[in-house]
């Protein structure tokens, strides 16, 4: 599954387990409704595990969090970490037509250093 954690200065998404879409569409509405989502950046940490998402499934994604994605929000950026190549490549499909619809940005890497120096915060940070 997944749990989320309130950092100092962000929202970390930690997968602890191979994921399919529905799990992605719970992260998703789970995420969106924590009172300070709007207002903060957020680290998915998806690490080796596997996404077992179909492409036919992506633009329902993509909707799913456009909608979910408050207009008026103040937050700049959300990373994502994975690392197996195949389930990168997915998450990649997604980010890159999600950028197109929210007014924020997306990105996607290969470790968690590149993805908190990107985003401007680090692992030592207390909750």
């Amino acid at each position: 599954m997944y749990d989320i954690e309130k950092k100092h200065n962000h929202l970390r998404v930690n997968f602890s387990e191979d994921f399919d879409y529905e799990t992605i569409k719970r992260v998703i509405h789970h995420l969106t409704m924590i009172r300070e989502y709007p207002h903060t950046n957020d680290l998915w940490i998806i690490g080796k595990h596997h996404a077992h998402i179909r492409l036919s499934e992506l633009e329902t994604m993509v909707k799913e969090f456009h909608c979910r994605c408050p207009k008026d929000a103040t937050r700049t950026k959300t990373a994502v970490v994975a690392e197996r190549s195949m389930t990168r490549s997915v998450l990649e499909l997604w980010v890159n037509a999600v950028k197109k619809r929210v007014n924020f940005d997306l990105e996607v890497f290969h470790s968690l250093e590149e993805a908190e120096s990107w985003l401007g915060v680090s692992s030592c940070q207390l909750v």
